[in-house]
């Protein structure tokens, strides 16, 4: 049976289909292949960490490795085993595969027979659903019962797990309280508290780690070479070890929107109108959905940093700068550390419900900051 076609990314040669290579996460790489190698696989596995960082990557790293070394599964084989009966496929090179592979290629475009992708898909209008559906859960139920059409494991993947809504979480949970054999689960989200205590108590957490700054620049380098050094360096520190949200704010324009920010956010406890609407239009205007993303993200940020302020200090704040720690301990004193808490709750609930119910984005970059003051 195929995959669920990607609704994203699958034109992106770094996506995490066709994405041969994964940076900064040997150890959780080693973990998988000794229990695989070990033949004691959980069937369930619930990988987390920031967004941006792999995770996704990962899920299908893992799944190409068990179809490129079948002789590991439970069905086919029993007892433990020795790296001589590991197929000579295996590069030694944790669980990658060969790019220019039969079984690459087919899990990159979505057509290896036992592996099924469950991930938000486009509506009827096509946009992309902020939901998972319950449909593509039982769909996903009905091919774990299926049997394997290559004669190893069958693989699910739940890409933004905690993207599912109550009934299609229910419904999953029926295939993790009761697995078919020689199915395994990944499951891969960057909020797993919005999880079910019942569907992380059945998964075996892996808990990645966001990417040395080094790592995030190296990165850059390969994927936007033009982008120079110092812009580079300055990208991975506001990225936070996630290399996705540094070509996020690399292509949304993303360090010159760092500096209206900072402009704006000097002046409190009073707020400039003037350059808050002009950040907004800027923002809001036709075309400019990466630098919207840009400036959300960035704004979370001041918004965290702020918070850390306000309940320890910013001197401890190892992320920013002098002149940045200054502006985050102003702004903190303005207001009692519950008041930050709740703005920062207030703003994550405004930008969540602004597209799903599409709000003008420029009021929503106003309200967001309009609020601080």
């Amino acid at each position: 049976m195929n995959a669920k076609a990607a609704p994203v990314d699958d034109e992106d040669d770094f996506g995490p289909r066709t994405n041969p290579d994964l940076f900064g996460h040997e150890d959780t790489e080693a973990v998988l292949k000794e229990v695989h190698a070990g033949d004691k696989l959980p069937h369930a596995w619930l990988i987390t960490g920031p967004k941006g960082i792999g995770k996704a990557t990962l899920a299908y790293r893992f799944a190409r490795y068990l179809f490129q070394n079948p002789s590991h599964a439970p069905s086919a084989v029993g007892g433990l085993f020795t790296d001589d009966d590991i197929p000579a496929t295996d590069t030694g090179k944790g669980l990658y595969v060969d790019p220019g592979s039969p079984i690459f290629h087919r899990v990159a475009a979505g057509g290896h027979g036992d592996l099924f992708t469950v991930e938000l898909q486009l509506n009827d209008k096509g946009k992309l659903s902020t939901q998972i559906r319950v449909d593509d859960v039982r769909a996903a139920i009905d091919f774990a019962h299926m049997t394997s059409s290559e004669g190893g494991y069958k693989v699910i993947i739940v890409d933004g797990a905690e993207l599912m809504n109550g009934a299609s979480e229910n419904a999953f949970l029926k295939i993790l309280e009761e697995p078919p054999a020689d199915t395994i689960i990944l499951m891969v989200s960057h909020n797993p508290g919005r999880l079910l205590p019942t569907t992380r108590s059945r998964c075996r957490t892996l808990a990645l780690k966001p990417l040395a700054p080094e790592i995030v620049s190296n990165l850059m380098a390969q994927h936007l070479p033009d982008v120079g050094p110092e812009e580079a360096a300055e990208l991975a520190r506001l990225s936070e070890g996630s290399i996705g949200r540094a070509l996020t704010l690399a292509s949304g324009g993303g360090l010159e929107i760092y500096r209206d920010i900072v402009g704006i956010l000097r002046t409190l406890p009073s707020i400039d109108g003037s350059k808050v609407q002009a950040l907004a239009a800027k923002l809001s205007k036709a075309g400019a959905d990466d630098a919207y993303r840009s400036g959300i993200e960035l704004y979370r940020w001041w918004l965290s940093r702020i918070v850390l302020a306000a309940s320890r200090g910013a001197d401890g704040d190892n992320s920013l700068g002098p002149d940045e720690k200054e502006i985050a301990q102003r702004a903190a004193a303005t207001a009692l550390l519950p008041v930050w808490l709740l703005r920062l709750d207030d703003a994550e609930s405004l930008i969540r419900s602004a597209d799903p119910l599409n709000l003008d984005r420029k009021q929503v970059v106003l309200s967001l900051f309009l609020a601080l003051a």
